[in-house]
């Protein structure tokens, strides 16, 4: 009897794909959680009621001592007893009831609802039922002569089934990259979905289809990008040309090595005051500053005229400074 009952169990769970005392568990434990949430409610509502409401009256007056508001106290911790004893009762007797009607309810359904005939013409029965995903197999020959599966057959068996999900994870792999490279060129082109902020024009945009070409079958995709990929050689001639200009250096300026700023800025109008200030200063002290004098400067100076012009440089130093704060 036992084995049969187990064959029917083995049956029943490999159909339902849970075994029938987990059903039957999980429509128990509801009912349990139900009977608990209606004790609390029941303990909540009669707790927030008034005594008086409930039909508990003031204890009559033991002294003159005794206020109303002791007597009011008294009276409450009476109904406060009187409930939680009360509660108790109340779920125990519910989880009792609970538990004699639902433990007919298993045996009942365990036997009628949840089974395969009754007693050994259920175990009998079992053993014909055939199930969905033993449609193909010839159970009958497994073992006897002819059809026999052999410990290499199914080894054989289990090493396809296991290089099948290799393959399957491999695949599923591949696909999440290649969906990750087709958003990321999405992005590129300017056709993945436009966020919130609305993004810069993609720099590949023109690869996109034009409206003649989804408008005219004569003008596909494929002539756009035959195009762009004609024009490559003349872009990279165009990029070669100009990292070459990067690299040369720039001629050399005639007749001056440094830098001349701007003849209306600020920096250009102090250099052209200091030297107009200097060139007064050194004809004061009689130099002659012409071309012709500056260019055969080969004579010996002075110890006097070494100290005039040390002179000139400190006055032109103050000079300019006050120019410029100016």
């Amino acid at each position: 009897m036992a084995a049969a009952n187990q064959m029917q169990t083995a049956l029943l769970t490999e159909h339902f794909r849970y075994t029938p005392l987990t059903l039957l568990d999980d429509i128990i434990n509801t009912v349990n959680e139900l009977v608990f949430r209606a004790v609390n409610a029941i303990e909540e509502g009669l707790t927030q009621a008034r005594p008086e409401q409930l039909g508990f009256a003031l204890p009559p007056a033991s002294d003159t001592a005794s206020t109303d508001e002791s007597r009011s106290d008294a009276r409450a911790d009476v109904k406060q007893n009187e409930v939680d004893a009360g509660i108790v009762q109340l779920e125990s007797l519910l989880n009792a009831t609970v538990d004699k009607d639902f433990d007919k309810f298993e045996i009942y359904t365990l036997r009628n609802i949840l089974a395969v005939g009754h007693g050994d013409e259920g175990a009998e029965l079992a053993r014909w039922v055939r199930l969905e995903h033993y449609k193909h197999l010839d159970l009958d020959g497994a073992g006897a002569g002819h059809g026999a599966v052999s410990p290499e057959a199914v080894q054989m068996q289990r090493r396809k089934l296991h290089e099948t999900q290799k393959l399957n994870a491999l695949l599923r792999a591949e696909e999440a990259q290649n969906t990750a490279v087709l958003s990321q060129l999405h992005q590129l082109m300017g056709t993945a979905p436009a966020p919130t902020p609305a993004p810069m024009p993609s720099a590949f945009a023109f690869l996109n289809p034009s409206p003649a070409t989804t408008t005219t079958p004569s003008l596909p995709l494929t002539q756009d990008t035959t195009y762009t990929l004609t024009h490559l050689p003349f872009l990279r001639a165009l990029l070669a040309k100009l990292h070459a200009a990067q690299h040369t250096p720039a001629p050399a300026q005639p007749n001056s090595g440094k830098h001349h700023p701007d003849e209306d800025s600020r920096e250009a109008k102090r250099t052209r005051y200091l030297d107009a200030q200097a060139q007064r200063a050194v004809a004061r002290r009689g130099v002659d500053t012409s071309a012709h004098a500056m260019a055969s400067a080969g004579r010996k100076v002075g110890r006097e005229e070494v100290e005039g012009v040390e002179d000139v440089v400190q006055a032109l130093g103050g000079a300019g400074r006050g120019r410029e704060e100016e």
